[in-house]
């Protein structure tokens, strides 16, 4: 999206009622009514007034308040909000609140992560100068996080923001170039369970998409459960909250995973898992899971790149070829393509992110995740979603 994109939108999931109206310079014209009460709007005159939109369309939630070391989430958008195109130069209609006009204004962003020794945060896009910034951490072995410009000898791992993108592992991100393989234990890194605010549990029969009262319940997307078949050892995590800009209603983010698990142990319970966790009004819970629901892990699905000859796996049986993993320790293991993630959030609010890494009932045979390319964007009115990148 360019920088500074702005297009309308509505609020997370939402089917709502909602005037459907055109933004125009001089006025704001009605175009449709819905039959169970769309109240015509006799003057808006006044410009502060549209400003406010997006705050009055998307929901009535009050701000909560996240863990301690909120980001500064100041986005605000300068000058009348009129005659605004989206991306493919149509002028956006589409339903809000009842009597209200939502837009989507996504803050600029420009790349900060040339420099060798940029922070963590900056590798994956996020506290630039000048943008709303987080608090973030890490937890497991230093060992086990670090940045990478690159991986393999083609130029499939290329960044997909800036100049680097953060490697995560359960085991040393070192071994990654490591011919030898990715076999490590990291040590006093194995908490069995996993941390808060992760929780295995289901929220039930159905997704917090399908029933919003089931956020703060559990795992809204109700893939981990099934997955989470023993202990989490070499637990590794990158965490960070963050207010939500009041201009936008989504998140995404780019994420590559490999197990060196591949092929001995595919469809067993040695299934490393990675967990993109997301803690919001909209949702609680795995936001990154393949279209069968599983979690992304050695048995879910998008393991596009398999490098072995693996008779526990048909499409493998007679042999696969990865040359995108060849040079690396994941040589004759496998790993996926680039993938993005997009997940709704409530504007204005404070979230918590957490991105986990762990070998599950095991130390060993290392699985590693990378992560790139956090921003916002405008695309809040759907489930979380995660999909391969070209």
């Amino acid at each position: 999206m360019p920088l500074g994109s702005r297009v309308y939108y509505r609020a997370p999931f939402s089917t709502a009622a909602g005037c459907v109206a055109r933004v125009s310079t001089v006025s704001c014209v009605l175009v449709s009514l819905l039959a169970f009460g769309c109240t015509k709007q006799e003057d808006r005159t006044a410009l502060d007034s549209l400003d406010e939109g997006i705050d009055d369309g998307v929901s009535s939630l009050e701000d909560t308040d996240g863990e301690a070391g909120d980001g500064d989430g100041d986005a605000s958008s300068d000058g009348p909000l009129l005659d605004m195109e989206n991306d493919s130069g149509n002028e956006g209609m589409l339903p809000c609140g009842e009597n209200d006009f939502c837009e989507c204004d996504v803050p600029p962003h420009v790349p900060c992560d040339a420099a060798a020794d940029t922070p963590i945060a900056r590798a994956i896009g996020l506290n630039c100068p000048n943008e709303p910034q987080v608090t973030i951490s890490t937890s497991g072995s230093a060992q086990a996080i670090g940045k990478r410009t690159g991986f393999g000898n083609t130029n499939a791992f290329d960044p997909q923001e800036g100049s680097q993108f953060v490697a995560m592992g359960s085991g040393r991100v070192a071994d990654l170039d490591a011919l030898n393989g990715c076999n490590s234990d990291l040590g006093a890194f194995d908490p069995g369970n996993l941390p808060a605010p992760l929780v295995g549990s289901n929220v039930g029969g159905q997704t917090c998409a399908d029933n919003p009262a089931l956020v703060g319940m559990g795992d809204c997307s109700n893939t981990i459960e099934a997955q989470l078949a023993g202990s989490a050892n070499d637990y590794t995590e990158l965490r960070f909250t963050a207010q939500v800009p009041t201009t936008v209603n989504s998140l995404s983010y780019s994420l590559a995973f490999f197990s060196y698990e591949y092929p001995e142990w595919y469809q067993s319970e040695y299934n490393d898992m990675y967990i993109g966790w997301l803690e919001s009004e909209v949702w609680t819970g795995n936001i990154s899971f393949d279209e069968a629901g599983a979690p992304i892990s050695l048995n879910a699905g998008f393991l596009d790149y398999r490098d072995a000859a693996a008779f526990n796996d048909p499409q493998c049986a007679g042999g696969c070829s990865a040359p995108e993993l060849h040079n690396t320790c994941m040589q004759g293991h496998a790993g996926t393509k680039w993938l993005t993630t997009t997940a709704g959030v409530q504007p204005g609010e404070t979230i918590t992110v957490v991105f986990a890494i762990f070998d599950m009932s095991d130390s060993i045979l290392d699985s590693y995740v990378f992560l790139d390319n956090f921003s916002w964007g405008c695309d809040g009115d759907a489930p979380p979603t995660t999909v391969p990148i070209g």
